[in-house]
């Protein structure tokens, strides 16, 4: 399960991987969204690995993308975990980690599965793409000391504002029926309304978001979760109803965005990535073993960029990235093939006193300042491909 939460009772909703593949004709593209709290990167390239032998879909075009519910369990290989240090003190621990391998395998193969599922099942469609407003978060600030605090952000909280990112929604419909076939869209808030409400299983408002939207449109809903790294639900840890609540309203954007959208056959995609080495705390000491590999990417969808993090992103990272952006429709999306800390710029942190840093992976705060750059760069390579 998610950080500081027990050993779930049971299952509150199912967990679910949603695949969409995107073929332009030369290239095949994959977004796939899980119901987990994060996959590490050896997970996600153990699970590229089984659709490239399955498949013709190159690794590097696939995007596993993590909801980051508090209420999920992570894949992981736990050597390079960010959570170890939760575990390795723990009782059981040769059982605990018989128990990850297992866990790994089966939803890797699972996961796959899905892939190649969609694989086989292409049809000629159409795409559309819109915005929503996502007013229903706020920002964790700490003034002093460990005194947390919360306060709005100008997400929608105050009605002339607008949000600080924007909801992205892409809808894909069938050409031939112009039934949907999947909506995917992201929202800048952590998927935390139930939590320590609970010790089930649950996927958090997603799951009701995904309820009305699929009963309305048919197809699938997609989540991806975009700035997370200080953004909360504005209920959090209230239980189901203020995820009820919350998850209807986000349908209710959705739907709204999807009516509005304008449709076309006319599909360009493009894609890159880079490896990153991070940088790690060195006056932290060594008390555990971390994996500094991890990776960087970026995808263009018929103009509109995505910016794949992995970890969680700042405001304050994503206000400089699309600023600077080659692109003027971006959208930063945390929690992609993998899972390493919270990425904010160091002046800003310290200027500000946040409360959450990269400390408690033993990272350095100056990592996102290093990755804010080579997002940048991943755009522009994108912008030139085009």
């Amino acid at each position: 399960m998610g950080p500081d939460r027990p050993r779930p009772r049971g299952v509150h909703d199912r967990l679910m991987a949603k695949v969409l593949v995107l073929y332009d004709g030369k290239e095949k593209y994959v977004l796939v969204t899980v119901d987990m709290n994060y996959m590490d990167l050896d997970s996600v390239n153990a699970l590229k690995l089984l659709v490239e032998k399955r498949t013709t879909i190159k690794g590097e075009n696939i995007r596993i993308i993590s909801s980051h519910s508090h209420s999920t369990p992570g894949l992981f290989v736990l050597r390079n975990s960010p959570d170890l240090g939760f575990y390795e003190n723990c009782d059981g621990m040769e059982e605990r980690r018989r128990e990850l391998v297992s866990h790994v395998k089966t939803s890797c193969r699972k996961i796959a599965g899905a892939v190649c599922e969609a694989d086989r099942s292409l049809v000629p469609a159409e795409i559309g793409f819109g915005r929503g407003r996502a007013g229903y978060n706020i920002v964790r600030w700490n003034k002093a000391g460990n005194l947390m605090r919360y306060i709005p952000n100008n997400a929608g909280m105050r009605p002339n504002q607008k949000p600080l990112d924007e909801m992205f929604v892409m809808g894909v419909r069938a050409k031939i029926t112009k039934k949907t076939l999947a909506v995917f869209y992201t929202n800048s808030a952590h998927c935390i309304c139930v939590c320590l409400k609970s010790d089930l299983i649950t996927a958090d408002y997603p799951s009701y978001t995904a309820a009305v939207v699929e009963k309305t449109l048919g197809g699938l809903c997609m989540f991806a979760p975009g700035t997370i790294g200080d953004q909360h639900p504005r209920d959090f840890d209230c239980g189901y109803k203020a995820a009820k609540i919350m998850g209807e309203q986000l349908a209710e954007e959705i739907l709204g965005a999807v009516k509005k959208m304008k449709y076309s056959d006319k599909l360009s995609v493009s894609a890159r990535q880079s490896a990153y080495r991070m940088l790690p705390d060195r006056k932290a000491g060594k008390r555990r073993e971390i994996c500094t590999r991890t990776v960087m990417s970026a995808m263009a969808i018929n103009g509109h960029a995505l910016s794949f993090w992995p970890g969680e992103p700042f405001g304050m990272v994503t206000k400089k990235v699309k600023a600077v952006s080659a692109f003027s429709n971006t959208t930063v999306i945390a929690n992609t093939d993998d899972f390493k800390t919270y990425f904010v710029l160091e002046k800003e942190f310290h200027k500000y006193k946040w409360e959450a840093g990269a400390k408690p992976w033993n990272y350095e705060l100056k990592n996102g300042d290093r990755m804010a750059v080579l997002a940048v760069k991943l755009l522009k390579g994108l912008k030139r491909q085009l």
